[in-house]
């Protein structure tokens, strides 16, 4: 049967009408979706919550030399938790780090890079000397250590969890930026050297 002409433009524009709103909600999303991709996060590692401030400290490291934040403030600095005689996660977290560190220019001499100890009384200046030793960043890695009552402040600030009987310690690297901000922290399941690079060069472009 013919249609006819008055039945068939209204026909033609509700066809129209639907035809527009597809296109607007094609559009719609596609620019969500551009939006969403805007506000990803510039970094590989999970990154810090918004203006944390890196909690100062002045320790020792294993060759009797006095280690600050402070010192460092205009430099990205590397921040990690060890014991010198952990047998797993220390040591792939410091050969992960040697591994980024290797991959900077200039070895990644102009990346400060701490290491705070989680259990004092173990990490003795020769044990400290023989784990760095064995992980090649002797002169690459400050092993810092303090008195108990100062060491206590640091873990509580950073939220660690020293070694116990019970409990072992946590296992993290942070990214401190060059205004002292904690910016990103890697749980040592996520770490990677290419991660911990490409990290470190998003912050290291910024002013």
């Amino acid at each position: 049967m013919l249609t006819s002409p008055k039945l068939q433009r209204a026909l033609m524009g509700i066809l129209v009408g639907l035809l527009a709103a597809i296109a607007f909600i094609v559009v719609t999303r596609g620019s969500g979706g551009n939006d969403q991709a805007q506000a990803r996060s510039p970094f590989d590692g999970p990154t810090m919550p918004a203006h944390l401030r890196a909690r100062d400290f002045t320790l020792t490291d294993q060759s009797g030399r006095r280690v600050s934040l402070a010192a460092d403030r205009g430099k990205v600095v590397i921040l990690t938790f060890i014991h010198s005689l952990c047998h797993d996660t220390c040591p792939f977290m410091v050969e992960q780090i040697k591994g980024a560190l290797n991959d900077l220019p200039g070895n990644g001499r102009d990346v400060p890079t701490i290491g705070v100890s989680v259990a004092p009384a173990e990490d003795t200046v020769h044990n400290r000397d023989a784990f760095l030793a064995k992980h090649e960043m002797t002169g690459r890695l400050q092993f810092v250590s303090g008195p108990l009552r100062a060491m206590r402040k640091v873990w509580h600030a950073y939220a660690i969890e020293p070694v116990t009987p019970k409990i072992d310690h946590s296992t993290f690297v942070l990214l401190i930026d060059k205004h002292g901000y904690e910016r990103v922290g890697f749980a040592a399941d996520q770490l990677t050297p290419e991660g911990l690079v490409h990290d470190i060069r998003v912050l290291q472009r910024e002013s």
